[in-house]
């Protein structure tokens, strides 16, 4: 009778060792799974500064196509600088009603600005073809996200100014986002703002208000003005601004 107790005892003791290293395995998987669902993002730089800032341009500029097939624009990554002049500030302003140039609305500093430029395949940098609406939001989104990518993960960016040259004559624009006007996005999952895992050709109706809302107010008609100190200033017009 003792055996037997002692075997049925051994029994027990077995199969619960065995029950909680089930229960503990599925906690762990359970675990793993809620700090998978709960990453910003599935990818993230390894560097940072410029080198972090090119390998998310790395990262994404190929996955964004033209309706062919091929990279809709090559994004080169860099400091401030534009034809060897330190950027020293961006402005946001307007014309006056009379045609006359208003005081800036906004002068912002670049010491924590990083600058992507987006280069297509025609002459300039420009998009073949021209650029429809559909197509524009496809940049901005591009813009969005490697903005979004570089305020999550590199150290002291607090600005990021995407640059597109629009039209063949040289013409320029500028998505000029700034990480504390998107700390909402920076604080839940990517897929939550972008849920689509491959960038659409032709846009898509589920994220194009979402893109709009935080890009097309902050997309400019851009140029370059030269300081007297021998630094330059990026002007982005207001009053030019795309309607959609």
């Amino acid at each position: 009778m003792a055996t037997k107790h002692h075997f049925r005892l051994a029994y027990a003791v077995l199969a619960l060792a065995f029950w909680l290293s089930v229960a503990a395995f599925i906690v762990l998987l359970t675990k793993q799974h809620d700090a998978a669902t709960q990453r910003w993002s599935q990818w993230k730089p390894t560097a940072q500064g410029l080198d972090g800032a090119h390998q998310i341009a790395q990262r994404l500029g190929p996955t964004y196509k033209s309706p062919d097939g091929t990279q809709l624009v090559a994004v080169q990554e860099h400091p401030p600088y534009v034809q060897g002049l330190r950027l020293e500030a961006v402005g946001v302003r307007r014309l006056a009603q009379n045609g006359q140039v208003a005081p800036y609305i906004g002068l912002f500093g670049t010491n924590r600005t990083l600058i992507y430029a987006f280069c297509g395949l025609d002459a300039n940098c420009s998009l073949p073809g021209g650029s429809t609406s559909v197509e524009q939001r496809v940049l901005r989104r591009e813009a969005l996200e490697l903005s979004l990518y570089a305020f999550k993960y590199l150290k002291g960016i607090d600005q990021v100014v995407s640059l597109v040259q629009t039209v063949k004559d040289g013409g320029t624009s500028a998505i000029f986002l700034q990480k504390r006007n998107l700390l909402p996005e920076l604080d839940h999952p990517l897929r939550d703002t972008l849920p689509l895992r491959t960038p659409p050709v032709a846009g898509d109706k589920r994220e194009g208000a979402v893109i709009d809302a935080l890009t097309l107010q902050n997309t400019f008609p851009a140029h370059y003005e030269s300081l007297p100190d021998g630094d330059a200033i990026l002007v982005l017009d207001v009053t030019a601004q795309p309607t959609g």
